[in-house]
């Protein structure tokens, strides 16, 4: 479900909570019936509320822009420092005889890897380099890049994390949040139910007319507003 949908069904709540309550001297004989029903609703209008600033200020969006630019910045350091830890691995003057063989990436193979390869394969790069700064340096890899590396690869990770954990936790309090609201609609309906013999009263047919209005559900852009065929999320 959309956010325009929650919106419209939490502004629905709220003003069927208000209409219920300012219009209770008016159906007062029901209230034995309606009472618990009221009662229901804004308890859950009141729970829906508490998730309603996560659920529709979910900052996903946020952390995997972010998360792009540390992997673009990533995207042009990598394969330079693969070109460096490579060239060093090939000379006469690298005693380790197995580092070729943990450095061998292709600048395609790190710029088309899926998120946890990339950020695996530039930790790699970035652990063959620890002791080799002055080598690099000497192979166009400074030790600003070093850092710069280093320090764009925790930017990535923790936005990594921090996506994934927004994702989940939003994607909970959605729920809930839907849940909510969704029983909601049926309380409305159980009251329309209570409420139904107004419709045709003399004395508190405004009665009817009122709670018909205040729990119609109106979807901006939507086509308009929803009458009561319409009140389930």
């Amino acid at each position: 479900m959309n956010n325009n949908k929650l919106n419209a069904q939490l502004l629905r709540d709220t003003a069927t909570a208000a209409g219920l309550l300012a219009d209770q001297a008016n159906y007062a004989p029901l209230e034995d019936d309606l009472g618990p029903l009221r009662t229901e609703h804004a308890a859950n209008l009141a729970q829906a509320r508490l998730l309603e600033t996560t659920v529709m200020g979910d900052d996903s969006g946020t952390a995997t822009e972010q998360k792009a630019g540390a992997k673009t910045l990533l995207k042009a350091l990598a394969p330079r420092l693969a070109a460096a830890l490579q060239a060093y691995a090939a000379s006469k003057t690298n005693p380790d005889q197995d580092l070729a063989g943990r450095v061998r990436y292709s600048t395609s193979e790190i710029k088309t890897a899926n998120d946890a390869t990339f950020a695996t394969t530039v930790a790699a790069l970035l652990k063959e380099a620890a002791a080799l700064d002055k080598e690099l340096a000497k192979r166009e890899f400074t030790a600003d890049d070093l850092a710069e590396t280093t320090r764009q690869l925790a930017r990535f990770e923790k936005k990594q994390t921090s996506q994934r954990t927004t994702v989940v936790a939003g994607a909970t309090d959605r729920k809930t949040l839907i849940a909510l609201l969704r029983r909601n609609a049926n309380l409305i309906k159980e009251m329309r139910v209570q409420l139904k013999p107004y419709q045709s009263s003399p004395t508190k047919h405004a009665v009817w007319l009122r709670f018909q209005g205040y729990t119609k559900l109106i979807i901006l852009g939507g086509g308009g507003p929803k009458g009561e065929d319409t009140t389930k999320p």
